[in-house]
């Protein structure tokens, strides 16, 4: 039986200390293998890596108190909205959707406005409102507040101050089709290909939304370990890893010496067929205004052919108008034919003594 604490032994500090670990023991608020609209926008591995019950690293209890601020933010532009429209607010409003679930902050419902309570700093001022904000607000007006002729705002409490922000939502329906895209393909690799996306090519491992530097030190996502981790420690032994002899080892080197060659002449390709572009773009001019369709120089002939553009259809784009549905489509699909992809590792030379320690 757990001990009771004695009044001379509590503290405000420590009662806040208790309901977080109890938080944590509990169960989430939040279904964890649900796609959230909050997030769209931001990064879609994290998505995959939640849902796909990948466990990420718990909050300290000091990133619970951040979070909770956040709670008690909204609490009191609540209540300012309670002043005008008593008993007429809802919170926390559920929107559900056929590619993610997310909860609308604050409804004011006589004029249907939608308001997203966030809270910030001084610092942060010249950057809002944050583009993450503006996608989760675009998705809740695409999918709850247009239908219902909804005015929206982002509404920003400054830490420093306590002084509150406030940031019209205009819904924006190209940028309400690119978020449901993203959420299209975090769905697709959930449900079908069940496995989380790659890292994003610009994301760097301390760097955010990976990690970010505060006055307390470097914070990382909570799933930092699943994306970096195994890139910065050492492994000893993995079992499905093979250590080859020769003479199959002399393959290997081979291989990756032809990758690095490769690599290198593609680079000198790219370079090439940048001054082809501008070479052909000089050559159109001319003949645009000679109407001609070819060069001579010599005994060369440059001849220009103007191929028809094919016709495409953009399917995600008309099941994120709603024009079709993914049902409707579902007998028309085709799962192509899975490939390998290739990767090489060199070991660092300060770690070669070391058995199994790679870097990418």
């Amino acid at each position: 039986m757990a001990d009771v604490l004695t009044p001379t032994q509590l503290s405000t500090a420590l009662l806040q200390q208790m309901r977080y670990q109890a938080e944590l023991a509990g169960p989430s608020k939040f279904d964890p293998h649900e796609i959230r609209l909050s997030e769209a926008g931001q990064c879609a591995r994290r998505q995959t890596l939640r849902a796909l019950g990948f466990v990420p690293t718990p909050p300290s209890l000091r990133e619970m108190a951040i979070f909770e601020t956040g709670h008690l933010a909204e609490d009191r532009i609540t209540a300012l909205w309670e002043t005008q429209y008593p008993g007429q607010l809802l919170r926390e409003v559920e929107v559900r959707t056929e590619f993610g679930v997310g909860h609308i902050d604050l409804w004011v419902d006589p004029i249907a406005h939608l308001v997203e309570c966030k809270t910030t700093t001084e610092k942060r001022l010249k950057d809002l409102p944050l583009f993450s904000h503006v996608a989760q607000v675009t998705l809740y007006l695409h999918f709850y507040g247009n239908a219902r002729g909804a005015t929206s705002e982002i509404a920003y409490l400054f830490k420093e101050t306590g002084e509150i922000r406030s940031y019209p939502v205009v819904y924006d329906p190209a940028l309400a089709r690119q978020l449901i895209v993203g959420l299209m393909e975090v769905q697709a690799a959930i449900t079908l290909f069940k496995e989380p996306l790659p890292i994003s090519d610009d994301y760097q491992a301390t760097a955010y939304p990976c990690a970010w530097h505060t006055p307390q030190g470097l914070r990382r996502c909570g799933f930092w370990d699943h994306c970096w981790g195994s890139q910065v420690t050492t492994v000893t032994e993995k079992k499905d890893v093979v250590a080859v002899a020769e003479p199959l080892a002399a393959d290997v080197a081979e291989y990756a010496t032809i990758r690095v060659q490769q690599q290198a002449l593609t680079e000198q390709i790219d370079l090439i067929d940048v001054r082809r572009r501008a070479l052909e773009a000089g050559f159109s001019e001319i003949l645009d205004a000679k109407q001609a369709q070819a060069l001579r120089a010599q005994n060369i002939t440059l001849k220009r052919s103007v191929i028809p553009g094919r016709t495409t259809t953009d399917v995600k784009a008309a099941i994120a108008d709603g024009v079709v549905t993914e049902t409707a489509l579902a007998p028309y699909q085709k799962i192509n034919a899975p490939y390998a992809r290739w990767t090489v590792r060199q070991r660092t030379r300060t770690a070669a003594k070391k058995k199994g320690a790679f870097r990418s």
